[in-house]
């Protein structure tokens, strides 16, 4: 079995992200969505990247099945700058394994010209649903929350969840207003104009979420479930959970996740 990586001398294979996924409560059937950094695990052992971005693409699809679902974000902030969004050649933004993600057979992405995903799975034509804001009841992240889809970081932290911004348009924080970005977008043989709405924070500094500080309350409130492979940290926690949390410690601080009080 070829390795994936190398840490501290010690080989790291698929069956070990397997079982760790299993560890934090994966299971068949399950939907997971995926924020992925990897470059923490340890050494590359491959020369050839995508063999190793095979290889973790294939550790999430078997620990869920042929009857779960994976998606991960293959967000591109472009088109708020009136660049034309492409949803084939439109690049993702957020890390090699996304980027190559949405290439494989069987995976989908969606037209949503910022916060675009890809999906393969059971329930890929429900999570690519298209909706004209961001971060609404009626995105890819309340669809996330209503099937309580299993949020992983994978060796990311809270910081890197997108689904806390969800969190906070629901909650109608004081510090984000609505705006409307409109622009081209290319989906396949067809181009045309387009305009989402999007909950943004201020463009003078003002305004620094710190989603970080949700973790130790996950971890107290025994919502949280972590493990090691490696070098690298895998976080779990479910959709629901993750809302009811963000939700509960907005009512009592509602600058609850920035950096500093506006």
């Amino acid at each position: 079995m070829t390795p994936l990586y190398i840490h501290n001398g010690k080989k790291i294979h698929a069956t070990d992200f397997l079982k760790a996924l299993k560890h934090l409560g994966v299971a068949p059937g399950d939907t997971l969505f995926v924020h992925p950094d990897i470059s923490v695990f340890g050494k590359l052992a491959l020369q050839n990247k995508d063999t190793l971005l095979s290889g973790l693409v294939g550790v999430f699809q078997d620990s869920v099945g042929k009857t779960g679902t994976i998606a991960m974000p293959t967000f591109t902030y472009s088109f708020c700058n009136g660049v034309t969004y492409d949803k084939m050649n439109t690049r993702s933004t957020v890390g090699a394994l996304t980027e190559f993600f949405r290439h494989q057979p069987g995976v989908e992405r969606s037209v949503h010209p910022i916060f675009s995903v890809a999906a393969w799975g059971n329930d890929k034509a429900r999570i690519l649903k298209t909706r004209k804001d961001c971060f609404g009841r009626d995105t890819v992240f309340g669809t996330l929350h209503a099937m309580n889809a299993k949020i992983v970081l994978f060796g990311v932290s809270f910081q890197a969840c997108t689904f806390l911004h969800y969190v906070e348009q629901i909650h109608a924080v004081p510090y984000r207003s609505m705006k409307t970005f409109q622009g081209t977008i290319i989906d396949g043989k067809r181009t045309y104009e387009d305009a989402y709405t999007y909950f943004v924070r201020p463009l003078d500094g003002s305004v620094e979420n710190d989603f970080n500080r949700i973790e130790p309350y996950l971890r107290r409130e025994d919502l949280l479930k972590e493990t090691m492979v490696g070098n690298g940290t895998i976080l779990l926690v479910s959709a629901r959970d993750l809302f009811d949390a963000g939700a509960s410690l907005l009512d009592a601080d509602p600058y609850y996740f920035l950096q500093q009080t506006v």
